[in-house]
C-alpha cells in the first residue's frame, strides 16, 4: 500500500491530461507530474534516504510542493510539511523533532534555513526551489534535469507513516500528527463515496498545502479520482470568483473566512457560482448566516465538515436532512460502509444521552495514529480505542452533533489553530510586560480574533503597536494578537491561576 500509486495510476490512464494548475496559468499533466516525482525520488535514494525516514518541505503552494510530496512518498519516506509562516525558532523545533536529513525549501525561506541549519545537526542536505542556491545546497532545477524519470513506488504496509503534520500543542510546542497510508486511503475512499468525486471534477482551493486540510481533502481527493485541481498561493476574492465562474470549477474547499469574503464581495451578483457541485468548509464552524447566503448564491449545500487530526468525522450529506448550526451526523450514520463513529462522553468516558454536553470522541480507520515522540499524550488522547478531541459538544434527538465550546483554550482564527500559552510565552519575553493572558474573541470574518490582555511592569510605558511589533518578530503572523488591552491586573483564582474564561466573558 502506497498512496503514491494513485499518481502512477492516473499517469498511466491519462498521461496528457492536465492534473494541476498553479495560479491559474502554470499547468502540469499527470505524465509530467509522475516523471518529476520519479526524478526527485531517485535523487533522494541516491543520498541514501530509506523508507520510513522523514523529508521536510518548506514551500508555498506550488507545483514543486506537489511534486515533492509524491516524490518523497514514492520511495517510502515520510513527508514533513513545515509551516511557511513559522519563524526561525519554530522551524528549528520541527526540524529537530522530526529529524529529517533532507529539507526542500523555497528560495524565499533560505534566510530562515541559514539561521537554524547549524542548530539542526541531523539535517544534511537542503534543496533550493526557485532563485539561486547557496553554497552547500542543491538546486531543484538541476536535480530535475539530471535525475532519472523512471521509478516505481515502493510497497508500504498500511500502518507505515505517509505524513507527519505539525500542529500546535497544549504545551505551546507543535505536535507531530502521525498519518499512515491506511489513514489516508480510507479517508479518501470515504470522501469519494460521500461526495461522489470523479475524474470529471475540477477542484479549486487556496488553502496552504503545508496544512493537512489542503492536502488531504482537495488535493489527494482530486488525484485519487484522476481529476484536475487549480490552486493559488494567496487568497484574492475577485480571482477566486472569476476562476469559479469561468474555469469550470465543480469542487471548492475553504475555511469560513473565505466564504465570508465571497458572500460579502461587492460584485458577487456578477459572478456565476451555479457550476459548483460540492462546497466543503472546514477548519472551524461556519456562521449560519454566511452558510445560508452562500447556499442561496451557489444553489448547492455548503458542507460544514468536522474533523480532527486530519480527517472528516461528521458531515451533512449532500442530499437529505440537514441542520444549519450543527456538525452534521457521524459519517458512519450517513454512510454505513464508512466505519466511523462519534459520541459524547463524560469525564469518565461514559456515553451521554442526547442533549447533554460532554467531550466529542471519535474512532475510525482514517483517524491519525497519534503524536510523534509523545507517547504519554497519545495514550491520554487515544484511550479506550477512541480519539478524545478536546471539543465539547452534544448530540440532539435526531443524531446531529452540535459543537458547544473548546475543552481547552484553543483559538481558531481564519482556519488556523492557535494556543494561548504559546503567544503568552512570547508576550512575557517583552522587557516591559509583567503579566499577560491571551483569549479568542468573536470575529465576523476570522471566526475568532486573538486578543491579549497585558499588565505592564511598574513605571513602564508601552503602546499597542510596540507589543504587536514585538510579537510579529518572534512568531508566525497568524499567531500575533490583533487586539491588545492594557489592564492593571488579571482575574485569578485563589491559587493564582489566571482565569481566561472570565476574560472571554
Amino acid at each position: 500500500m502506497n498512496i503514491a500509486n494513485w499518481l502512477e495510476r492516473a499517469a498511466q490512464r491519462a498521461p496528457s491530461k492536465v492534473a494541476a494548475i498553479a495560479e491559474g496559468k502554470h499547468g502540469i499533466t499527470y505524465g509530467e507530474w509522475d516523471a518529476a516525482a520519479n526524478r526527485l525520488g531517485n535523487w533522494l535514494q541516491g543520498f541514501g534516504i530509506r523508507p520510513g525516514e522523514r523529508v521536510a518541505v518548506l514551500l508555498a503552494n506550488s507545483l514543486e510542493f506537489l511534486i515533492a510530496y509524491f516524490g518523497i512518498l514514492k520511495i517510502g519516506a515520510v513527508v514533513v510539511p513545515v509551516n511557511i509562516m513559522y519563524r526561525a525558532g519554530e522551524v528549528k523545533y520541527v526540524l529537530n523533532n522530526a529529524a529529517p536529513r533532507v529539507l526542500i525549501a523555497g528560495a524565499d525561506y533560505l534566510q530562515v534555513v541559514q539561521d537554524v541549519w547549524t542548530d539542526c545537526p541531523l539535517l544534511e542536505h537542503v534543496v533550493v526551489v526557485g532563485g539561486d542556491s547557496i553554497p552547500g545546497t542543491y538546486s531543484w532545477q538541476d536535480l530535475m534535469r539530471e535525475a532519472s524519470p523512471a521509478l516505481t513506488a515502493v510497497d508500504r504496509r498500511p500502518d507505515d507513516l505517509a505524513n507527519l503534520y505539525y500542529t500546535s500543542g497544549t504545551t505551546g510546542r507543535p505536535k507531530g500528527v502521525m498519518i499512515s497510508h491506511l489513514n489516508i486511503t480510507r479517508g479518501i475512499e470515504f470522501e469519494t463515496e460521500a461526495w461522489q468525486v470523479t475524474a470529471d471534477d475540477h477542484t479549486l482551493f487556496t488553502l496552504p498545502m503545508f496544512h493537512n486540510y489542503a492536502m488531504i481533502i482537495p488535493s489527494l481527493l482530486a488525484i485519487h479520482a484522476g481529476g484536475t485541481l487549480t490552486f493559488f498561493a494567496l487568497w484574492d476574492t475577485e480571482t477566486v470568483l472569476r476562476t469559479i465562474s469561468e474555469g469550470g470549477i465543480t469542487f471548492f474547499a475553504g475555511v469560513p473566512t473565505m466564504y465570508v469574503y465571497i458572500v460579502r464581495h461587492p460584485d458577487i451578483e456578477k459572478h456565476n457560482l451555479k457550476g459548483l457541485r460540492v462546497c466543503v468548509v472546514g477548519g472551524a464552524a461556519i456562521p449560519v448566516e454566511v452558510q445560508k447566503e452562500f447556499e442561496q448564491l451557489s444553489g448547492v449545500r455548503c458542507l460544514d465538515a468536522y474533523g480532527c487530526t486530519g480527517w472528516v468525522s461528521s458531515i451533512h450529506p449532500m442530499f437529505g436532512p440537514a441542520k444549519h448550526g450543527t456538525l452534521g451526523k457521524s459519517l458512519g450514520d450517513i454512510y454505513p460502509s464508512m466505519d466511523t463513529q462519534m459520541r459524547i462522553v463524560d469525564d469518565e468516558d461514559r456515553e451521554l444521552p442526547p442533549g447533554q454536553v460532554g467531550e466529542i470522541v471519535v474512532r475510525g480507520p482514517q483517524i491519525a495514529q497519534g503524536f510523534w515522540k509523545l507517547p504519554e499524550i497519545t495514550r491520554r488522547d487515544y484511550r479506550g480505542g477512541w480519539f478524545h478531541t478536546g471539543d465539547l459538544g452534544r448530540e440532539d434527538e435526531d443524531g446531529f452533533f452540535v459543537l458547544v465550546d473548546r475543552k481547552d483554550d484553543l483559538i481558531i482564527t481564519s482556519g488556523y489553530n492557535v494556543y494561548p500559552r504559546e503567544v503568552e510565552e512570547v508576550l512575557y519575553t517583552h522587557p516591559k510586560v509583567s503579566e499577560a493572558a491571551v483569549v479568542g474573541v468573536p470575529d465576523s470574518v476570522r471566526v475568532q480574533t486573538i486578543k491579549a490582555y497585558v499588565v505592564l511592569k511598574a513605571g513602564q510605558v508601552a503602546t499597542v503597536e510596540d507589543i504587536i511589533a514585538d510579537c510579529r518578530s518572534k512568531i508566525a503572523a497568524f499567531k500575533v494578537p490583533r487586539v491588545v488591552e492594557f489592564v492593571r491586573e488579571l482575574p485569578k483564582t485563589a491559587t493564582g491561576k489566571i482565569m481566561r474564561r472570565s476574560l472571554r466573558e
